[in-house]
């Protein structure tokens, strides 16, 4: 393989992966397809039990925030935006702009942590803060 095909493979993974973290980290009611969706959920479950607690939910936020934060600054922000490609990043940084509380246009690490998630707890009708399987199909289905 070339170097051009392997940098255009590597590309496509990449623009793949930032587009789905967004959609973890900010988890926003609007732009989710089922498939992303059921993606998002699935790479929550870490236990596998077919149910996604908070826990869980905020532990894959934080995976996703350490992986999108490239300089390792503690913050996402355009500094973390790769050169190439650069327009899936702004995609799921807009989508994250619902957790930047003090309008810095950047995301840190706490406000992340204490962020909200709109489709998690409108998902979680009986409020005990697990998704489970019906409260999923429910959430997909609505979508």
């Amino acid at each position: 393989m070339t170097k051009t095909k392997t940098k255009t493979k590597i590309l496509i993974v990449f623009s793949s992966f930032l587009a789905a973290s967004a959609l973890i980290i900010a988890s926003s009611a609007h732009a989710q397809s089922n498939e992303q969706l059921s993606m998002m959920l699935k790479r929550a479950d870490k236990n596998r039990d077919g149910r996604v607690t908070w826990s869980e939910f905020v532990a894959e936020r934080t995976e996703t925030f350490d992986r999108m934060d490239r300089n390792h600054d503690g913050f996402v922000d355009s500094k973390d935006r790769p050169r190439m490609n650069g327009s899936r990043f702004d995609q799921a940084f807009n989508a994250l702009s619902q957790l930047d509380t003090n309008s810095d246009r950047r995301i840190s690490r706490n406000e992340l942590l204490q962020g909200r998630s709109p489709a998690f707890e409108a998902a979680d009708s009986n409020k005990d803060r697990v998704l489970n399987t019906n409260e999923m199909s429910n959430l997909k289905s609505s979508r």
